[in-house]
């Protein structure tokens, strides 16, 4: 019977290699340092750090996505 260690961290739900977005492009954080959420726009990937990055970017795709660093 193999024993889980529960103090360690849990995989990340999205990684880097997931998304077209080196940015967040709401905020501007790295995507390496961690991406919460994703969105699929003009068949591309986003990373966002947060629900309200993801949430602000919903609200002004066009905007937002032409100021995203892309891959």
């Amino acid at each position: 019977m193999t024993k889980t260690d529960s103090t360690s961290p849990a995989k990340p739900k999205f990684t880097t290699a997931m998304v077209d977005n080196k940015k967040d492009p709401s905020c501007g954080m790295p995507v390496t340092a961690g991406i919460e959420d994703t969105v699929h726009y003009n068949g591309k990937v986003y990373g966002f750090c947060s629900e309200e990055c993801k949430q602000a970017f919903l609200k002004n795709p066009d905007v937002l996505a032409k100021s995203a660093e892309m891959k």
